[in-house]
């Protein structure tokens, strides 16, 4: 199994505490395999890709293991774990303008990494550069790599990130929420870019995101995550199908439908990791809460790969 991550927990300082704020996080993915965490904002998805990357804020103490090919991530000094990023995994972040440097080009940020892991030179690196902005639909003719970030449109600078990630052939990419500020058809054009992709070179992806579409189109393996933890999990046909917890299935009625019906809000919000409440985290916004959800945590149960966190769960339908 190429990553393996295993009861991953972050905790961050706040107000002059340590406070967990992701809580025995654990799943597996292979080469030419997918998988998708889904939730609301705060639910832990993108620290976790942060955790796996190294990349947590100043003070955050973390603990489980993150083996990729054997090897913990988490034991790694910074020296090493820079080696890894961007050569073994590569990151495509959300937000491409604060993630692009805005006084480079695109061509030079696309090369940047292939002279620091493959110690290329600048006219190998370039040429290389180029074809991948080729590859991932920016034909150097049209679109030129000396070209700035501010020069491109939002899907245009999703492909230069996307490009950026790919460039070392790393063996996992990790996508986080990659089309949340794209329209429609640059979205599929960008998911059809990146599952392309991950089949042509046999990478494994990890991809972010609240939209449930993208992920039943997109994965073949799913997380759902609620307030730092997974609370229900398996192939994404069978979560999907079946939606054992209460929270995924709040979360499909909150989808926009396409008949134009009104999607049905959930009540509250995901809570404050400082004020989490004792049992089921979901329990003061579940319709299916009883007394016991509110004292007891629930753990991840059921027969087979699909199992979910939950007292009472629903029958598969």
């Amino acid at each position: 199994m190429m990553l393996r991550v295993e009861d991953l927990t972050v905790a961050l300082p706040m107000r002059g505490q340590l406070v967990p704020v992701l809580a025995g996080v654990s799943f597996t993915l292979d080469r030419r395999d997918s998988v998708g965490l889904v939730g609301e904002s705060g639910s832990g998805k993108s620290m976790t890709a942060l955790a796996i990357m190294g990349l947590l804020p100043p003070g955050a103490r973390v603990a489980g293991r993150v083996m990729l090919d054997g090897r913990d991530l988490l034991a790694l000094p910074e020296p090493d774990l820079c080696g890894v990023r961007g050569r073994r995994i590569g990151m495509v972040f959300q937000e491409p303008m604060t993630a692009l440097n805005p006084l480079m080009s695109i061509g030079a940020q696309v090369a940047e990494p292939l002279r620091l892991h493959l110690r290329l030179s600048r006219a190998e690196a370039d040429a290389r550069a180029a074809r991948m902005l080729d590859r991932v639909g920016l034909d150097p003719a049209r679109i030129s790599p000396h070209r700035y970030p501010h020069q491109l449109s939002g899907g245009q600078r999703q492909r230069v990130v996307i490009a950026a990630a790919l460039a070392c052939g790393p063996d996992l990419l990790v996508a986080d929420e990659p089309t949340t500020a794209l329209d429609v058809t640059v979205q599929a054009q960008v998911l059809a870019l990146l599952a392309d992709l991950a089949a042509e070179t046999g990478m494994g992806l990890l991809l972010i995101t609240h939209d449930l579409g993208v992920v039943s189109q997109t994965v073949a393996n799913v997380l759902v995550m609620y307030a730092g933890r997974v609370v229900e999990q398996g192939p994404t046909d069978s979560v999907f199908g079946g939606m054992a917890h209460p929270y995924t299935r709040a979360l499909f009625a909150a989808r926009p439908a396409e008949s134009g019906a009104r999607p049905v809000q959930i009540p509250g919000q995901v809570p404050d990791p400082l004020h989490r409440p004792p049992g089921c985290a979901f329990a003061p916004r579940c319709s299916r809460a009883e007394p016991d959800c509110g004292q007891q945590a629930p753990t991840l149960a059921g027969g087979g790969p699909h199992r979910a966190a939950c007292l009472h769960p629903h029958a598969a339908s």
